[in-house]
């Protein structure tokens, strides 16, 4: 297994832009690396269905839609992509490099005022289906420009505080060029995925 990781932040933060421009890099350093996206919008997928419904609801003839509905939507999507494709993939020695988490749930989830134990309850199913599997590293993204809202940027830094023990949080302000940025992260994964493969290699086979 070759690496998760995982880029977080508000909308607006420049995450998509950022992992793309990762995901050429190492394809340069030769590094096997697919990148990914919740809930996604590859066709032929449940996610880019529900991306679709998300943000067009008229094209779809609905009205209107609850919160917890559509993050139930969300969970759905989340649930199929690391069925048919995350786990596979990490199994196969792919780097996966996810743009969004669970992290993206929780967080608009608590801004929309849904209940925390009903978004926890719909959230077991998606932790069941990781089997296990965490992140290799968490990049948390930030701008200064960026207009987030302040109750949902307290949720996030709840977030840092709560999964930081689990597995690497590492806060990036995107305030420089997509160059500089993609350059910085691209070699932090590679020396994370280096430092992985040579503990596997310490690994005695039984």
């Amino acid at each position: 297994m070759a690496g998760l990781f995982i880029f977080e932040g508000p909308d607006g933060v420049g995450k998509t832009s950022t992992i793309n421009e990762v995901e050429k890099r190492l394809h340069i350093a030769g590094q096997d690396c697919v990148c990914l996206s919740f809930p996604g919008k590859e066709q032929g997928t449940i996610g880019a269905h529900i991306y679709k419904l998300h943000h067009d609801l008229a094209r779809y003839d609905v009205s209107q839609i609850s919160q917890l509905s559509l993050q139930l939507l969300h969970v759905a999507a989340h649930v199929d992509a690391i069925e048919q494709k995350i786990l596979p993939m990490l199994g196969e020695g792919k780097t996966v490099l996810l743009d969004r988490y669970w992290w993206s749930t929780w967080a608009y989830g608590i801004a929309a005022d849904i209940p925390a134990p009903q978004l926890e309850a719909i959230m077991t199913i998606e932790r069941l289906v990781w089997r296990g599997v965490i992140p290799t590293t968490l990049f948390l993204l930030s701008r200064q420009q960026s207009l987030v809202p302040t109750h949902l940027a307290h949720v996030y830094k709840d977030l840092v505080r709560q999964e930081s023990d689990n597995y690497p949080v590492i806060a990036i302000k995107n305030e420089d060029t997509v160059d500089s940025i993609s350059e910085e992260v691209a070699q932090l994964i590679l020396t994370a995925t280096c430092a992985e493969q040579h503990s596997l290699a310490g690994v005695p086979i039984t």
